[in-house]
């Protein structure tokens, strides 16, 4: 495994770390749009990021997957909670993927 791929895996444990840590101080917010609104400015800069340390391919994958994507539902909290997940099984994936296959070029599109 090169370093690049080391440290791209290193990367995103930390941002599963991360999501794991804030997660439930999200869910019991006692207000449910400011938590959305931090987890949004959150995966914002995690979207960056990626783009920064992982590539533009992996940066436009998340982008379209976490800042393009709503979830509908009466609940705010259970809203927020699906996204939560959604974006852990998303890091866990690419987790699985670049160790599998290695870091794709900056520029491709890696597959899903």
């Amino acid at each position: 495994m090169s370093d690049q791929t080391k440290q791209a895996l290193e990367f995103i444990g930390k941002q599963i770390r991360e999501l794991k840590i804030i997660q439930p101080h999200l869910l019991e917010a006692v207000n449910a749009i400011l938590a959305k609104e931090q987890f949004y400015k959150w995966k914002k800069q995690v979207v960056a990021l990626v783009g920064e340390k992982l590539g533009d391919g992996y940066r436009k994958r998340l982008s379209k997957d976490w800042l393009e994507t709503a979830f509908a539902g009466a609940d705010m909290y259970d809203e927020l909670s699906d996204d939560i997940e959604m974006c852990l099984r998303h890091l866990y994936q690419l987790s699985q993927e670049i160790e599998a296959k290695g870091l794709q070029g900056s520029d491709e599109t890696p597959s899903t």
